[in-house]
């Protein structure tokens, strides 16, 4: 065997065949490896077929520098295709670093290789029940006793690509813990953009297996590739999916995505105040070019606040439809159609809107199709494709010259015709694949970086043609998010927020999101949210009949730092004295549905946006999310239905119970001067919770006197004070469905 340490890990590989047999964690005294069970040292895909056979393995030990030990793990695959892997440790710290390089001088074009394989993890804590997988997949998800619920061959995250965050990751890390048991965290310290795979699932022994796949950045016959980055694999004491999340954020903000710094500290023109400051809730879809005033309106009966409108697609020259008809080049957008009911009515509450566009989706068969054609983005065959989607869209290269001339010309005239306030793109960098195979491009066939920096450009330079016309900032915002894009976007919009009552996010393990086995976390926020994207979230309606999971989902997208999002995109508006929108006036088909504005719903929001623009505004807009405090609270059955989607989808029309905690809390630190504590009671009764406030536990100077102010939607009070070094017993009641917000300042 071969045998590496550090200080806290062991991990011996097999001296036969370089496959890692045994992980030891000195501190909790555990192997995270089942012993005697066989496994896979690597994977190269080469010539279409991912493969872990080699004719021959060796492998050679240094010490590179003192306290440095090295291994360098080499297959030869066959005559002139070999694997290397490198694993080095250090004495004085506690990471276990993979790299890997593949040499090629074969016929074969490869696409990528796998390494890491930590293969045959087992459970952590008896049967698993205390176990979980924390990972970047879309914002962060958590996934309970992932040997109990992921299935051999069947639904565990087997390949995740980064940087995309609808089918993928949206960061570079997992981790796979039982609950103060100890645990793993795995992660990919990339700082330039690299496509990569990071994975979780059954191997065939049936256990667990992490991995990571790496992409050729430049694919054909004779090159080969190697990580400019490590993969590191360190111990965990099982504290939470926090505790991870804290290590990768110490990593994460030190890159080229966070050297912008904080939204806080950046001069009015790098950043749109109002977006953060003033709109208090937002909806997405209401239709760009017809009347829907009224609507408006009667929101602003209940929402005393701004409201940040992404209005649907239907805005260009020609009549965009989801499944139909989509603009081609320049021609086919102008002049913009926007109805000025809908621009006066919102110009009234000091609204904002942005148009919503598929940047990228081009119909080849309009205006400069043929010109387009040159531009055309080339994916694998759906086969090849690491993905659980296949990308079926038709669009265009981001590299492409022609890409970047209309992306950049197309909204520049936006901005000049229509004076919007912000720009939407839909199918956009954060869900697409960055891969392109066209030959003809000028850029690497593979070419994962240089598509994401290509996007990046296009951005830029996009943002700052808007800029120039309007004379002010113009916030840009995309449907999901990922970290490559922090410094170039304002806002994204997501739907998870809103399950099992949303679809599409976390589709390929709706059953556990549905059960409540996978749910979100605010794993992004956490790592991010004091560096500025604005998370859109909610999915949702203002009618009695979504259920009672509304009230938990509003709550929780506050609490998290985000905008609850009124969603018109697959299903009628909220019926307003009987009369809905019409399905033939939409960008897409729906049915009659009927179901009445509901009063009550409308204030329960526009209390929260109270919230988010007054009291709570400098934590839930420019705060660092910290670990929440230790509670107890009832965990409650909240009926849902779900029919705001396509017919075809599997989310239409399903309905069921969620249980989730009664109370939501989030902690928040506001430039390490206060803290914000905020409950919300999303039950129909008063209840009451117990915590400890330390201010030192909220990063605080301990020596300080602190005064502790409770705020809820009534009134502002002082309600105790904490002198130097002390620890104060909280006793909070909270009124039905309302929030308390407690702060700690001087």
């Amino acid at each position: 065997m071969i045998r590496l340490e550090n200080k806290r890990l062991i991990v011996t590989i097999d001296e036969g065949n370089g496959c890692i047999g045994s992980l030891f964690d000195k501190s909790s005294n555990r192997d995270y490896i089942a012993a005697g069970k066989p496994g896979e040292p690597y994977r190269i895909e080469a010539g279409g077929e991912l493969a872990s056979g080699f004719e021959s393995f060796g492998y050679s030990v240094e010490e590179t520098k003192p306290g440095e030990t090295r291994v360098a793990l080499t297959w030869k695959v066959r005559e002139g295709l070999t694997v290397t892997g490198v694993v080095a440790v250090r004495d004085d710290e506690e990471d276990i670093r993979f790299c890997c390089d593949v040499k090629n001088e074969t016929d074969s074009t490869i696409a990528g290789v796998e390494f890491p394989i930590v293969p045959n993890l087992t459970a952590i804590t008896e049967d698993g029940d205390g176990d979980y997988l924390a990972h970047s997949f879309g914002t962060g998800i958590l996934i309970r006793n992932p040997m109990n619920n992921f299935e051999k061959d069947g639904n565990g995250l087997r390949h995740m690509p980064y940087p995309e965050s609808f089918s993928g990751a949206s960061m570079q890390f997992f981790a796979y813990y039982g609950e103060n048991a100890g645990g793993l965290y795995f992660a990919a310290h990339d700082g330039e953009g690299y496509a990569k795979w990071l994975n979780f699932y059954k191997n065939g022994n049936d256990l667990l297996e992490a991995s990571f796949y790496h992409g050729c950045e430049d694919m054909g016959a004779g090159k080969g590739m190697r990580t400019e980055y490590p993969v590191v694999i360190r111990a965990l004491a099982g504290d939470g999916w926090y505790e991870a999340a804290a290590m990768y954020k110490e990593w994460a903000v030190r890159q080229f995505w966070c050297a912008k710094g904080e939204l806080y500290d950046r001069e009015e023109h790098e950043r749109a105040r109002w977006l953060h400051e003033e709109m208090g809730a937002s909806t997405f879809g209401i239709n760009a070019s017809r009347d829907r005033a009224a609507w408006i309106h009667t929101y602003h009966d209940y929402i005393r606040t701004p409201i940040f409108h992404m209005l649907g697609p239907d805005w260009p020259k020609i009549d965009v439809k989801f499944g139909g008809d989509k603009p081609g080049g320049l021609e086919d957008w102008f002049p913009a159609r926007f109805n000025e009911d809908n621009l006066n009515a919102m110009k009234r509450y000091g609204d904002k809107f942005a148009p919503f566009e598929f940047d990228y989706i081009f119909n080849f068969d309009r205006t400069d199709g043929q010109l387009a054609e040159q531009a055309k983005q080339i994916f694998p065959e759906p086969e090849a494709m690491k993905s659980i989607d296949k990308y079926k869209f038709r669009l265009l290269c981001p590299a492409h010259p022609y890409t970047h001339e209309l992306h950049v010309r197309r909204d520049e005239r936006l901005q000049e015709e229509a004076g919007v306030d912000s720009i939407y793109y839909d199918i956009s960098a954060n869900n697409i694949m960055k891969i392109c195979m066209n030959e003809e491009h000028d850029h690497p066939v593979g070419a994962g970086r240089a598509i994401t920096m290509a996007y990046r450009r296009n951005y830029i330079d996009t943002k700052a043609a808007m800029i120039r016309k309007a004379g002010r900032y113009v916030p840009m915002g995309t449907e999901m998010m990922c970290e490559v894009f922090l410094d170039v976007l304002d806002y994204y919009q997501s739907r998870a927020g809103g399950r099992p009552a949303a679809p599409l996010e976390f589709w390929n393990i709706r059953e556990l999101a549905t059960s409540g086995a996978a749910r979100l976390i605010p794993m992004f926020a956490f790592v991010y949210h004091e560096y500025g994207a604005l998370r859109m979230d909610g999915w949702g309606k203002l009618v009695e009949e979504i259920g009672e999971l509304f009230y938990y989902s509003v709550a929780r997208t506050y609490l998290w730092g985000g905008l609850y999002e009124l969603n018109h995109e697959y299903s009628p508006m909220e019926a307003l004295d009987g009369v809905e929108n019409k399905s033939d006036e939409h960008y897409c088909p729906f049915g009659e549905r009927g179901y009445a504005f509901s009063a009550e719903r409308a204030a329960y929001v526009g209390m929260y946006a109270g919230l988010r623009t007054g009291a709570g505004n400098k934590y839930l807009a420019y705060g660092r999310m910290l670990k929440p405090l230790a509670y107890a609270c009832e965990r409650i059955a909240l009926d849902w239905y779900h029919y705001n989607h396509g017919p075809n989808s599997a989310d239409y029309n399903t309905s069921g119970t969620y249980e989730a905690e009664s109370v939501i809390h989030s902690a928040w630190l506001f430039r390490g001067e206060s803290a914000g504590l905020f409950f919300a009671n999303v039950t129909g009764e008063a209840v009451s919770v117990q915590f400890e406030i330390d201010p030192r536990r909220l990063e605080l100077d301990a020596a300080g006197e602190y005064r502790v102010l409770r705020i809820d939607k009534e009134k502002k009070r002082e309600w105790f004070a904490i002198g130097p070094g002390e620890v104060r017993n909280a006793d909070l009641s909270i009124p039905a469905r309302s929030y308390a917000l407690i702060e700690v300042c001087t």
